[in-house]
């Protein structure tokens, strides 16, 4: 596939190098000679010097041949203006995906989405992100979360601790406990290592795990891993950015105690005058005594959402210090989000992954319905429709010979989850949950591919 990204920054570079790995011809445009310097010195794909709303540059990156364009710029209006100009070749036949923060763009009821305006996709990482964050809060105990479209299958991650009735267990064990056929741990996270757990693999405390759950089954396994996991009653948000303010919105009709902290006068004001049940503190968060007022001692969940890692971070981490149970970092940093996690903080979540996932999941299109990466891992969770005439309806499961480090997760039939243990074969139009690595994703394709 011929494919011209427009915006060489993270969420650009991320993509290019991860579709060119895949064997798609890949342009690059951007005006910033330091980021076209990295991507010709880094990345086997074509770069253009230029601005992304020039026909002229279009042009030269070959978007008369393109099969999709994808504007990634940090500028909404860029990447609009680029969607437009792009509709303008191929006959209209070009698929064109634009990155949106502006949630009056990407709402359902906005006018822009109801006529696209020459985009086909728009993906708004604040909402993405505000939606992973929610899944968290509803699920006690948990660092990770995502849903699957299809079925009431869902993916958490959580921390061991010491003294969650796991530890010490090995998976041979797990199995011969209730509610067993209800959940699969597909990844046990210790350290920087990514382990595939087997009969032998044992829990340790501190491991970080990847559950693959049913809805239903959710309830009976939390006890499992946390003794003392309970219901979320209040958090705080530090910062009014779009995303500090979309999050207040989604939990003021909830029975959970919102206080946002913004250290900006005028910004504090102007959320307190848009929000009508959350207190909104002005103050810096990084402050002893703005926590204090915050009531940060009885919080449950800090959420730091500025645009500064380095102060997310801080406030952070001196929220945990002085009582909050646990606390969730935003950072659009890749290399600082590694480091992040080696400190005292729970859940850490970077826009740009998760934009660059959910374009993932537009290019692979066909009979991929999601696709989600495992925290800051190379793994991806890949939910599929086995075709009717695919390999992997064609035999038993036995016989299928799936790539070395791919997992088959679970399988939906009619609306339940199944594990692969208690099936014989996977039936056309099932939705199948897959986990596998970048380098293997052609071939996970071509299993649930027909040949037509």
């Amino acid at each position: 596939m011929k494919i011209l990204i427009i915006g060489a920054g993270a969420v650009g570079f991320n993509i290019a190098k991860q579709l060119s790995k895949e064997g798609h011809d890949i342009s690059v445009i951007d005006e910033n000679p330091k980021l076209v310097r990295q991507v010709s010195e880094n990345l086997d794909v074509f770069v253009v010097a230029g601005n992304g709303t020039s026909p002229s540059v279009l042009e030269s990156a070959g978007v008369r041949e393109a099969d999709m364009v994808l504007a990634v710029t940090t500028s909404d209006e860029v990447n609009i203006i680029v969607c437009i100009l792009a509709s303008q070749y191929g006959n209209g036949k070009i698929i064109r995906i634009a990155r949106i923060r502006n949630s009056e763009f990407t709402n359902n009821d906005s006018l822009f989405k109801q006529n696209s305006f020459c985009v086909d996709h728009m993906i708004n990482p604040e909402q993405i992100i505000v939606e992973s964050i929610i899944n968290i809060i509803e699920t006690p105990g948990a660092t990770f979360a995502v849903d699957f479209p299809i079925g009431n299958v869902i993916l958490r991650g959580f921390h061991v601790p010491e003294d969650a009735p796991l530890v010490g267990k090995n998976f041979s064990e797990l199995e011969d406990i209730e509610y067993t056929d209800s959940f699969l741990i597909v990844y046990v996270q210790r350290d920087d290592e990514m382990i595939i757990p087997t009969h032998s693999t044992e829990i340790l405390p501190n491991d970080n795990i990847f559950v693959l759950i049913s809805k239903a089954g959710l309830p009976y396994f939390l006890p499992m891993v946390n003794r003392r996991a309970d219901e979320v009653e209040k958090v705080i948000i530090y910062s009014t950015s779009r995303t500090g303010l979309q999050l207040a919105k989604a939990l003021e009709n909830s029975p959970i105690a919102v206080t946002i902290i913004e250290p900006e006068k005028d910004k504090a004001e102007m959320a307190a005058a848009d929000l009508k049940n959350a207190l909104v503190l002005h103050g810096d968060a990084t402050e002893i005594d703005v926590l204090k007022d915050a009531a940060v001692e009885i919080t449950d969940i800090f959420i730091a959402l500025s645009e500064n890692e380095q102060t997310n971070l801080l406030a952070s981490l001196l929220a945990k210090k002085h009582g909050a149970k646990k606390t969730i970092v935003l950072t659009n940093d890749t290399a600082l989000a590694h480091i992040i996690n080696q400190v005292d903080v729970d859940v850490v979540v970077n826009p740009r992954l998760v934009t660059a996932s959910a374009i993932l999941q537009h290019i692979r299109r066909g009979q991929i319905l999601s696709i989600a990466k495992l925290g800051d891992s190379e793994v991806e969770a890949i939910e599929l429709i086995a075709e009717d005439g695919s390999e992997i309806v064609k035999k038993p499961l036995r016989k299928i010979r799936f790539p070395k480090k791919s997992i088959l997760g679970a399988v939906v039939r009619n609306n339940t989850m199944l594990l692969p243990k208690g099936i014989d074969a996977i039936h056309p139009g099932e939705s199948v949950v897959v986990f596998t690595l970048p380098d293997d994703i052609e071939r996970v394709q071509a299993l649930f591919s027909s040949k037509k």
